[in-house]
């Protein structure tokens, strides 16, 4: 937008200059706007190359019609030709401007927009932490009566040590997913991501889990900060946490919007919301901003994935 802007003013600036020329000869006069008519057309392609290929506004300066007029009939006066091409580039200046105003009022519409989904989506996800908390948070504010001595506590249960849901073989599954080497050094982003994702991969996902949040905490600028994020939420999805993958899955989205994996954690946003059985209409407007920010940016299974959501949901 800055650059439709700059456009406009140096055309302006080159229409506020014709009128000083008019002072010295016609031949002088005819040049000058000659170039203010080249420069004006190297500005409308200009435009029309950033609206996509569409031209900005109908080109109305063009050669002179051909003219059949008696031989000796006298030509019109050289300022009366100049007025009338002058008029010309003004009328096309401000159809441009015009264009300018267009798309600026629609990109603070869409800012707009995105700044009400942002909000709604920010107060759900408030709202299910808050459910979620709340019944935790019950036994603590309760009371606890004291223990009767009558009935002393058994002490026939299984050791503290060794939980109900301890899996015997859980060491030797872990220890049988490879560990990255070579350049991929432990204490590198790329070795938590890597290997985080292999243990995603094994279904072990509380070693997954574990992995990826040490690379955000330790790498939060790294270049695959994208992925592994998109990935932490797939872990917490198929672990049975869709309320903690779409937070992931969203501020994946909003912190980086041109990351690697933003427009797939929008997808996935859309599939936490599905197994949190949220509304149509909130899993209708997240396929809405993925289409009004990538659009023409998304491969073919992404579309493909797109087109089938909103069709099941009937989105509009």
């Amino acid at each position: 937008m800055r650059k439709f802007a700059m456009m406009v003013a140096i055309a302006g600036g080159l229409i506020a200059a014709a009128p000083a020329g008019a002072q010295s000869s016609a031949p002088s006069l005819d040049a000058r706007m000659t170039q203010v008519e080249k420069r004006l057309n190297t500005v409308e392609r200009i435009v029309s190359r950033q609206n996509g290929g569409a031209p900005m506004v109908q080109p109305e300066i063009g050669p002179p019609d051909a003219t059949t007029g008696a031989v000796g009939t006298p030509a019109s006066a050289p300022l009366t030709d100049l007025q009338a091409r002058v008029a010309s580039v003004e009328s096309a200046v401000s159809g441009l401007t015009n264009r300018v105003e267009t798309a600026e009022h629609r990109l603070q519409l869409l800012e707009a927009d995105f700044a009400a989904f942002k909000k709604d989506i920010d107060a759900r996800l408030k709202t299910l932490e808050g459910n979620a908390a709340g019944p935790a948070a019950a036994p603590n504010d309760t009371p606890v009566p004291p223990a009767k001595p009558a009935k002393p506590v058994a002490t026939t249960s299984r050791p503290a040590s060794a939980p109900a849901d301890t899996d015997p073989g859980r060491a030797d599954r872990v220890a049988a997913v490879p560990k990255p080497t070579g350049a991929d050094a432990p204490d590198k982003g790329a070795y938590s991501y890597n290997y985080g994702y292999r243990l995603w991969k094994a279904q072990l996902y509380p070693e997954a889990e574990a992995q990826l949040e040490k690379f955000a905490t330790r790498f939060p600028r790294h270049r695959l900060t994208s992925r592994a994020q998109n990935v932490l939420g797939l872990v917490y999805l198929d672990d049975g946490k869709p309320r903690e993958a779409a937070q992931i899955f969203y501020e994946n989205y909003s912190k980086l919007p041109d990351g690697d994996r933003a427009p797939d954690s929008l997808l996935n946003l859309a599939k936490a919301l599905i197994v949190m059985k949220r509304p149509g209409a909130d899993i209708c407007q997240v396929y809405k901003e993925l289409g009004d920010v990538y659009g023409d940016k998304l491969n073919a299974a992404q579309r493909a994935e797109a087109d089938k959501g909103r069709a099941t949901y009937k989105c509009k």
